[in-house]
C-alpha cells in the first residue's frame, strides 16, 4: 500500500472550520494536496469530518475555497495537551474548482527540496 507523499507548503492562514457540528476559527500551519495541519485546541476524534473555508493568496487577490476532510491525527505535546489536528482531504467531497484552486496555490508556493 503506497502512501503518496505530497509537498507541504508552510502557511499562516486563518481558516473558518466546522469540526463535527462545532464552528471554530483557527490557523492552518501547512497545506498540501493531501491535507493540512490545523493549530487548534478543539478536541476531535480521528475520523471526524472537518470542513474549512480559506482564502488562498493569489496574484490577482485572494481565492476562496472550501475543503473537506477528516481528522487523521490528533497531535498532543508530551504532557497530553492538544496542539493541533492533522486532516486528510476527502477528495470526493471537494469541488473540482476548489481543488484546482488549492493545487494552483501549492504549485505556485512549493519550494523544491
Amino acid at each position: 500500500h503506497e502512501k503518496r507523499v505530497f509537498v507541504r507548503v508552510p502557511v499562516a492562514l486563518t481558516a473558518h472550520c466546522r469540526i463535527g457540528n462545532r464552528f471554530i476559527r483557527d490557523a492552518i500551519a501547512d497545506l498540501s494536496e493531501g491535507g493540512f495541519y490545523l493549530r487548534t485546541r478543539e478536541p476531535a476524534r480521528e475520523g471526524t469530518t472537518v470542513r474549512v473555508a480559506i482564502a488562498l493568496p493569489h496574484e490577482d487577490g485572494p481565492r476562496f475555497c472550501t475543503l473537506v476532510g477528516s481528522v487523521a491525527r490528533v497531535d498532543r505535546d508530551p504532557r497530553g495537551i492538544l496542539k493541533g489536528l492533522g486532516v486528510c482531504f476527502s477528495n470526493d467531497e471537494i469541488g473540482s474548482s476548489d481543488f484546482s484552486t488549492l493545487q494552483h496555490f501549492i504549485h505556485g508556493n512549493a519550494v523544491a527540496a
